[in-house]
C-alpha cells in the first residue's frame, strides 16, 4: 500500500482508483520515521489541483523527486539512491541549494 520512490518509473503521473489512500498512507509513513519532505507548498496552477503522485525525471541532475499532491498542497521527497541508500532515508532536511548558497555567501560577507 505503500509507494516505492526508487521504483516507480521517471517521468510518470499516477492517478485514480487507491491513490489517495497510497498518498496518505506513504505521507503517514514518512512522518513516522522522521522522513521529512524537501519542498511542501500550496499548488500555484489551476490545472495541477488533485490527488496524485508524479516522479520527475531530475533535469540536468538527474536526481528526481516524487511529487505527492494532497488536493491544494504538494509535498516533494527525494527519489534516488545515494550511496547505497535511498536519499530520503539518510537525512531528515535537506537544504535547498539556493537557500545554501545564499547563506554561504551572507558568511563571506
Amino acid at each position: 500500500m505503500l509507494i516505492d520512490f526508487i521504483n516507480f518509473p521517471k517521468g510518470t503521473t499516477k492517478q485514480g482508483g487507491l491513490t489517495p489512500l497510497k498518498i496518505l498512507f506513504t505521507a503517514l509513513y514518512c512522518k513516522v520515521n522522521g522522513y521529512y519532505p524537501v519542498i511542501n507548498r500550496p499548488v500555484k496552477v489551476q490545472e495541477d489541483l488533485g490527488w496524485y503522485i508524479r516522479k520527475g525525471d531530475g533535469k540536468k541532475s538527474g536526481e528526481p523527486l516524487v511529487r505527492l499532491n494532497f488536493g491544494k498542497w504538494y509535498s516533494s521527497f527525494h527519489a534516488y539512491k545515494r550511496k547505497g541508500k535511498p536519499r530520503h532515508t539518510q537525512t531528515t532536511y535537506v537544504a535547498l541549494k539556493d537557500f545554501l548558497i545564499q547563506r554561504l555567501i551572507r558568511k563571506v560577507a
